[in-house]
């Protein structure tokens, strides 16, 4: 159990992702001599850096440096840090042995040359690394607001993340229907529980500065997602005080616990269905769901002191140890048969550690640590079963509803007990503070790090969802939700229509008082939610969005104006219409399929008798992203993309109800494109697209072979993932992301010719030569007349077709062929020094250039109007000249041009620069040389080649080069002209593994680096 004094040092790297330091207490920017302190946000959106910390307390990391750009001259070991990371960053940067030569620059000289260049690196946190881009050489203040992604575009979309993050401003998502109820909260600056979790992915950085590319952060860690799912933390129950573990005794097998076994692996299905006999067995009790929602508003009242009132309280602060000892004891869980009384010294403790145990049993709970279960958790919620396309129980044989709504209680059961550990360790964490020990309750630092021995993934992720849960929905006992119940049918007595999802006859049973619909989900904040989805909406250019807006803002307002329509809309079951003949029911193995192309979803599909009724706003994937449960995760964007078609009728008839969001769509003379899709994160480079949240919008028709635009109806484009092909994660490889992507380089010479100041000018000879223009998508479907699939979204390879002219040479048309799914990075922007070239090889004018990024496309609109707000307060500034760039170490990072008229006879990157003669023959003399020797300690060592492909000057370009790249199968770096130089943008691609750099922007302000 993590408290905050691990949460507050968070690695200070411009975009404000940093990761809490996980089993250490000082962040790893000491390696650096300095710190950057925390972000906050200033009413214009712009970062301020505080020198506070986050939480209580200042660590004694937080020292006061207002400066703070000492180099890592000292070898002294620093606290809480990786020997490795050091011992690299060491060799890498370490400048003291080199003062002694005469030929060396100085360590002031390095240091200010490379101000302003980000450096990458990854840190050591429990079980995985952590990518971080930081500034160690700069004084500048511009630096703090560098980054390579976008601020998003509303405050309900930072729910995809667990980051610490600068906050959104309530007007940032371009409509304002309704005020930010959750920026008004006044919170409670108090100790508190810290799960110390996070998602993978890092969503802060899916959303780069480059549309239809990801951050440095992102990147990094896409190979956990798509790879094989580790272990889970093994569980040392042996390192706790023995009288705290949960040992049955050999009892009879009915008795409680008589089953308990964290080593067995049970099936949550038959668990559920064998009901409370079984439950008790693994020591469960079968309490009542009025007894469970009353606890849900219980602790949801001490979570709303916390932090809707900024009240500094505690669980401990409304009942005693011994009063929760007995009510958990008595009402939700048995006793096991060691349990000490409520009145022992080690209640308290016992009452975590047995919680703990419980929620611990391998498959007795709905994992959320699986990806799929994050979306699925409000199909449980919402849904009457049968369920047509999930891992839940369906009917039995006699058509009974009773065994399959057991999985919503057992869900909600899930959730209090999750609440329970949540709760009390919050109370230990603000009891024990960072250091002390609590004088009325007998829990010490030593017994929070042997609890959190037993803590795992699904425990945690449980936890998450409790957090996520009485966050963003209020809990009530509603009796009148059984009336909502249809009668006893089974699967194949349900009509395919039904008039309406709360017009259902009124059905009387013995156990209508209990029924698992009784306590009603409401959101807490619905407004707020409806205005994200429009603003989604919108911003994908959504067709009739002005009727949606009307008439969803319409149904909720009369929603809120009686309790009774507000449960009726948010809480009452909601049938499914039963899918036609031809399409097959979705299987188990679809829903945990990890698939880049395919990801099927069964949409609800509204009756057209209902389409008007006041209480519909569609299936329970519009639920769940109206109340809030939205976990952190790339699930967000199915949630969105499905809550929208949901309230769009006509997309629903036109599209069917079987959607592939890993794929695309066409409708209503559009497309768009899953961000999971590779097509869509090329054609995102086009001006006329538009992105937001995971999904990108497009006027470009795919054609079919016979050059006919596609009609209306789902796509499942075929690539091969290149990310499972990593033999070892670049995540997984520690110090080498460091030491491959040092400015200083690593061949020991810190010369002045050691270095060169590669420029975009020089090569701008064959690649502005050049014209590209973009013609077409082509699709080649592949037709299936199986009767299971007819439904199913077709599967289709896609080209796509240009017109090439070079020079003097007539237009020759090219086709491209996509056959990998490649990632694309947007480059980390940097900051050059202040200075100017003095050199023969490059006009005065080139090199006097001011460094700036602003440029008149919407690649940079977010920038500049942060940079118009930073500078309107003051009279028009005298720029001063910045070097046009970088130095690059020449013999460390050899690359080399591919002339872009040459990719479509480059089927594959060369193996060797011999190779590429050709191309670079027309490059100017003052081009880095590749290097030919290594210092002794790399010889025989295969050294890594960059090749940078000018796209300069045409969207056109960009989108021909990223072509290429999902043809050969090679991610690549796309850095912005004005944003990174070319040598920045060559060691990203050495720190990230990544063979190729894109140069994009406009090529005739290519000088004003």
């Amino acid at each position: 159990m993590r408290l905050n004094q691990h949460k507050k040092a968070v690695s200070a790297d411009a975009n404000g992702a940093g990761h809490p330091r996980l089993g250490a207490k000082f962040s790893i920017l000491g390696l650096f001599g300095h710190h950057h302190s925390h972000e906050d946000k200033t009413p214009n959106n712009e970062t301020r850096k505080h020198t506070v910390s986050y939480g209580y307390s200042r660590s004694p990391m937080f020292a006061r440096n207002p400066h703070g750009v000492s180099a890592p001259t000292s070898s002294a070991p620093k606290m809480g840090v990786s020997g490795e990371i050091q011992e690299a960053y060491q060799s890498a940067t370490h400048l003291d042995e080199f003062q002694g030569s005469s030929h060396s620059l100085s360590e002031h000289q390095l240091k200010y040359l490379f101000s302003g260049a980000p450096h990458f690196l990854l840190e050591k946190g429990l079980n995985r690394w952590y990518p971080h881009v930081v500034f160690p050489w700069d004084r500048d203040l511009r630096i703090q607001h560098l980054d390579d992604r976008k601020a998003l575009e509303h405050p309900s979309f930072t729910l995809s993340t667990l980051h610490a993050h600068i906050p959104v401003s309530p007007g940032g998502g371009g409509i304002q229907i309704y005020p930010d109820a959750l920026t008004e909260k006044s919170g409670c600056r108090r100790p508190s529980f810290d799960i110390g979790v996070f998602e993978v992915p890092n969503m802060l950085s899916s959303r780069a500065n480059e549309d239809g590319c990801i951050g440095f952060h992102n990147f990094m860690e896409l190979p956990i997602v798509y790879g094989p799912r580790s272990e889970q933390r093994p569980l040392s129950p042996r390192l706790f005080d023995k009288h705290l573990q949960i040992t049955p005794a050999p009892r009879g097998k009915d008795d409680p616990y008589s089953d308990y076994n964290l080593n067995v692996i049970f099936d949550r299905l038959k668990l559920v269905a064998a009901g409370p006999s079984a439950w008790k067995r693994i020591g469960v009790r079968d309490c009542s769901m009025k007894a469970i929602t009353q606890r849900l508003q219980t602790l949801s009242g001490v979570q709303d002191q916390i932090t809707l009132q900024g009240k500094s309280v505690t669980l401990l602060d409304e009942e005693s140890v011994a009063g929760l000892h007995r009510q958990l004891f008595s009402t939700f869980l048995y006793p096991p048969p060691n349990a000490v009384h409520a009145e022992h010294p080690d209640s308290f403790r016992f009452q975590i550690s047995t919680l703990i145990q419980v929620l611990n049993l391998k498959g007795a709970w709905v994992d959320f640590s699986l990806m799929k279960w994050r979306v699925r958790a409000g199909q449980i919620l919402w849904e009457l079963p049968p369920h047509q396309d999930s891992d839940c129980l369906q009917n039995a044989s006699d058509g009974q509803y009773s065994g399959t709504a057991l999985q919503r209680k057992w869900l909600l059961l899930q959730v209090v007990l999750s609440a329970e550990v949540l709760f009390r360790a919050d109370a230990a964490a603000t009891k024990i503070g960072i250091y002390s020990q609590s004088k009325d309750l007998p829990i010490t630092p030593r017994d929070v790090s042997l609890m959190n021995s037993l803590r795992s993934d699904m425990l945690d992720w449980g936890l998450i969802f409790c957090c996520r849960i009485f966050e963003n929905i209020s809990f009530h006992y509603w009796p009148q939700a059984s009336h909502q119940l249809p009668g006893k049918r089974s699967l194949n007595d349900l009509p395919k229509k039904t008039h309406s999802i709360v017009s259902v006859p009124k059905v009387q049973e013995p156990h209508d008082l209990d029924s698992p619909w009784v306590c009603a989900l409401l959101p807490r904040y619905p407004r707020q939610q409806l205005e994200a989805l429009l603003v989604f909406a919108e911003l994908l250019k959504w067709p009739d969005i002005e009727n949606m807006k009307h008439y969803m803002r319409e149904k909720l307002e009369f929603a809120l104006l009686q309790p009774s329509n507000f449960n009726h809309m948010f809480a009452s079951p909601m049938s499914t219409v039963l899918l036609s003949d031809n399409i097959k029911l979705l299987r188990k193995c679809e829903m945990y399929r990890k698939s880049h192309s395919l990801k099927l979803c069964r949409l609800h599909s509204c009756p057209s008798s209902a389409r008007h009724s006041a209480n519909y706003v569609g299936g329970w994937m519009s639920r769940t992203w109206l109340t809030g449960l939205i976990m952190p995760g790339e699930t967000i964007y199915d949630i969105l993309m499905s809550a929208l078609l949901e309230n769009d009728h006509d997309a629903i008839s036109r599209l069917g109800p079987i959607a592939n969001l890993h794929g695309a769509f066409v409708y209503k003379g559009q497309s768009w494109w899953s961000k999971a899709c590779v097509i869509g994160r090329i054609l995102a480079s086009f001006d006329a697209s538009t992105i937001c949240m995971g999904w990108i919008s497009t006027t470009i028709i795919p054609l079919d072979d016979a050059r006919a635009p596609l009609s209306d109806g789902w796509l499942e484009i075929e690539t091969i993932d290149i990310t499972k092909t990593h033999t070892q994660a670049r995540i997984n490889q520690g110090k080498g992301v460091l030491l491959d992507s040092s400015p200083l380089g690593t061949e020991g010479d810190l010369s002045a010719t050691a270095f060169s100041l590669p420029l975009d000018e020089a090569n701008a000879g064959p690649s502005q030569d050049t014209q590209v223009l973009y013609e077409n998508t082509i699709l080649s479907l592949q037709h299936s007349q199986h009767p299971s699939v007819t439904a199913r979204p077709p599967k289709a390879t896609a080209t796509l077709a240009f017109t090439l002219t070079h020079g003097l040479s007539g237009p020759s048309q090219v086709s491209m062929s996509i056959k990998y799914n490649v990632s694309f990075v947007s480059a980390f922007p940097c900051l050059p020094p202040y200075g100017s070239v003095l050199s023969s090889g490059y006009e005065e004018r080139d090199a006097s250039h001011q460094y700036t990024k602003g440029l008149s496309t919407k690649k940079e609109t977010n920038y500049i109007g942060l940079q118009k707000n930073r500078t309107s307060r003051k009279s028009k500034p005298t720029p001063r000249p910045r070097l046009p760039g970088h130095l690059l170490h020449t013999a460390s990072f050899p690359y080399s041009y591919i002339p872009i008229h040459t990719l479509p006879s480059t089927p594959r990157l060369p193996t060797t620069p011999n190779h590429l003669e050709a191309h670079t023959s027309s490059s100017p003399v003052n081009h880095p040389p590749l290097a030919t020797n290594r210092s002794p300690k790399l010889e025989g060592s295969q050294r890594k080649h960059t090749y940078v492909v000018d796209a300069r000057g045409s969207e056109h370009k960009e989108l021909f080069a990223r072509s290429w790249c999902a043809m050969v199968g090679v991610d690549a770096v796309v850095g912005r002209v004005g944003q990174t130089c070319v040598a920045c943008c060559i060691r990203e691609a050495r720190a990230a593994d990544v063979p190729v750099v894109i140069r994009v922007g406009m090529a005739e302000l290519s000088g004003r680096h």
